[in-house]
């Protein structure tokens, strides 16, 4: 049992959301029929005795009715009031607070974390006098910068909340800091935005999906302020910001007039900064308020509200390279040999000698098209290979993943065997030489690894791990020195459904995963820090998986037969070609 946070809102007792501009008749209507359904939950009194707190301006376009304390309110009346007030984002919790003891109105930090849940809410009494539990099956939490955890499948979480009388009314004395939303609720509210942060060469955006509430000047003040604070826990060590460290907002606001977003910060640390850094800020902001904020076309940055020097054209910085594209043939195994599909034939490898020897498996590619990997018959070596050059075989243990080449050319596995270790290589025979690098990752040790995918941007990496049973969908940051990987961050794992093995990326924050059958229909699905997870028509006899541009890009096959999406279908693409996969 784990002390969490008060629960905004029940299922059975849901707020309808009412928007702004509906006719006034039909408003009526839908507070007197709430009303009489609700009639458990305090609808009308009085305000409390706290003191309400300064608030911030709201500029959701859906609001939820709230209702402040009725005298006579019994505890548990007052914990469902609290609960169905917790939707006030916008005048920071004002009701939510007249249900609270003074001293607690001023402290309560609602906005710390946000559990979310499905299902419904108990409310029952405690061990201890005036103590009360609520407990709820949780799906996932949000903290206070936006980071979403979804919660292992079957989780709950259960808050305890005493209360007491004060002028003959109940109060509640003690709750953890923090709200519950139900689902449903949460999806109103709140809404995906991407951060980009950047890879260590300052070439990729890569993005760090957080779960904000609000529109316009508020989601960019937001942005920004959770920009200045750093990347997700799961990206620290591998991903690099423009901001110096130590930077923070002048005010807490940031403007929006006729797209101009105007972003006041400490002046100290932004009037030392060079002109390449204030471009590459104003590069990694603008890209992330773009995504987020329809209206903003420009940022410009101030110290102590005037203007800083950006430099002039020849000062500019590369836009961020956003989504990295692949190439759109595969590479595949066609009678034992490394063959590239186009979409419309299959041909062996121009210029490559026979691998037919080693018994090529799940070859990989890179992104200029050039060098290639496959594994040996065993699955124990990883080889790589290219025009003029025989195979090298870089990397050797036990059951290893498919090879997966970074943007950067060098070529990564992982050992199935749960000792943790994880290889990576320069696969480039023109670059300089570098020693193959040996990761023991602490995380990984003891799960059996079945796939381990590097994303387009080179940063992170799919991990798909077992354990005593337990199938794990992760993603992990990677650190380097230079372009020398040095570690695996601590990872962040994704919901999912099943026991799936294999898994692709099929875009910046999505992935496709699947548990291969020869006989049963196979769901593949795909996981999304942006999206609700979604489910691709069956396929029966489905052993492999690729994927290009995006989902309508994904390709299932089975032993015999490529095949294509069209619409909710598969359809048969191209035969004679096994485990074939896009660059990466």
């Amino acid at each position: 049992m784990r002390d969490t946070l008060p629960a905004r809102a029940l299922d059975t007792r849901h707020r309808q959301p009412r928007r702004k501009g509906f006719p006034a008749l039909l408003a009526m209507a839908a507070v007197v029929l709430f009303m009489a359904g609700c009639a458990a939950i305090p609808t009308d009194g009085p305000v409390g005795t706290s003191d309400p707190v300064s608030t911030r301006s709201n500029s959701n376009k859906v609001d939820y009715q709230q209702y402040n304390p009725v005298a006579g309110a019994s505890p548990e009346s007052i914990i469902r009031g609290f609960i169905d007030s917790g939707t006030g984002i916008g005048d920071d919790f004002q009701t939510a607070r007249q249900y609270l003891t003074a001293p607690l109105a001023q402290s309560w930090a609602a906005d710390k974390r946000t559990l979310v849940y499905t299902n419904t809410v108990s409310v029952t009494p405690g061990k201890a006098k005036d103590s009360y539990l609520v407990k709820f099956d949780t799906v996932s939490s949000v903290d206070s910068t936006g980071v979403m955890t979804p919660a292992p499948a079957g989780s709950t979480d259960t808050i305890e909340m005493d209360l007491v009388q004060v002028d003959g009314e109940w109060r509640i004395a003690k709750t953890p800091d923090g709200v519950v939303l139900s689902q449903d609720t949460f999806n109103v509210l709140f809404k995906p935005v991407t951060l980009y942060f950047y890879d260590s060469t300052y070439t990729y955006g890569v993005p760090d999906v957080r779960w904000l509430a609000g529109t316009g000047s508020r989601t960019a003040t937001s942005i920004v302020r959770d920009m200045l604070a750093g990347p997700a826990p799961y990206l620290k060590g591998a991903v690099f910001s423009a901001f110096p460290a130590g930077m923070s907002l002048a005010r807490d606001s940031v403007s929006v007039n006729n797209g101009l977003a105007k972003v006041g910060l400490t002046a100290q640390p932004l009037l030392e900064s060079s002109v390449q850094q204030r471009q590459r800020m104003h590069a990694q902001l603008l890209v992330s308020l773009r995504g987020a904020v329809n209206d903003v076309t420009e940022v410009q940055f101030l110290a102590d509200d005037r203007e800083v020097d950006m430099g002039g054209s020849g000062d500019a910085v590369p836009a961020m390279v956003i989504d990295n594209p692949v190439p759109s043939a595969q590479v595949g195994i066609s009678k034992n040999e490394l063959a590239m599909y186009d979409g419309g034939t299959v041909a062996r490898v121009a210029g490559l000698g026979s691998v037919a020897a080693l018994g090529p498996n799940e070859p990989a590619m890179s992104y200029n098209e050039k060098n290639f990997a496959f594994l040996s018959a065993d699955g124990n070596h990883a080889f790589t290979v290219s025009a003029g050059h025989p195979p090298d075989n870089v990397a050797s243990g036990v059951a290893l993943t498919a090879p997966s080449f970074a943007p950067n050319g060098w070529l990564w596995t992982a050992a199935g065997d749960g000792s943790g270790m994880v290889f990576a290589a320069n696969a480039d025979p023109g670059a300089k030489a570098a020693a193959p690098v040996v990761l023991t990752v602490p995380w990984l040790t003891g799960r059996e690894v079945t796939t381990f995918r590097i994303s387009r941007d080179g940063t992170r990496a799919l991990v798909i791990s077992n354990a005593h049973g337990e199938s794990q969908v992760s993603i992990t940051g990677i650190s380097v020195s230079g372009q020398v990987p040095k570690a695996l961050t601590e990872p962040i794992n994704l919901a999912h459904e099943g026991a799936p093995t294999i898994g692709v990326w099929t875009g910046e924050t999505s992935v496709a995963a699947m548990a291969p059958s020869t006989t049963s229909e196979v769901a593949i699905q795909v996981l999304d820090f942006a999206r609700p997870t979604s489910t691709l028509a069956p396929l029966k006899g489905a052993t492999w998986l690729s994927a290009g541009a995006g989902l309508h890009d994904v390709h299932a096959q089975t032993p015999s037969q490529m095949y294509s999406q069209a619409g909710n279908s598969w359809q048969p693409a191209v035969k004679g070609l096994g485990q074939a996969s896009y660059a990466g």
